[in-house]
């Protein structure tokens, strides 16, 4: 098992009924893949970078992951299919970090 990191956007007009539904979707994903949450924070509503189908703001999320690198492709076609996710990225890393992270910070200030 490796150390991972996901952040994912979710579209910016759905409720919090929808985005919890999808963070269980998320997290039954990782489940079934053999992986295994650690953490996760909610970093909220933010603008994005730049306009992704036609959305200038999306709701992010911050998952620390342990699961199989063989396991992660099926992961990310999972997370591909489910329509509300506008984008998500996920990295490797030597360790966790401590949370909160900076961005779940600067949410609260």
């Amino acid at each position: 098992m490796s150390n991972f990191e996901l952040v994912c956007i979710y579209k910016a007009e759905l409720n919090k009924q929808i985005q919890n539904k999808i963070n269980e979707n998320v997290e039954k994903s990782i489940n079934e893949k053999g992986g295994k949450i650690i953490d996760k924070e909610i970093w909220g509503l933010k603008d994005l970078s730049y306009p992704i189908n036609k959305s200038k703001k999306g709701f992010y999320i911050f998952f620390q992951i342990d699961i199989d690198s063989r396991e992660l492709a099926k992961l990310n076609n999972a997370l591909n299919l489910e329509e509300n996710i506008i984008r998500h990225m996920t990295i490797k890393v030597e360790k966790h970090e401590k949370l909160p992270t900076i961005m779940a910070e600067q949410k609260t200030n």
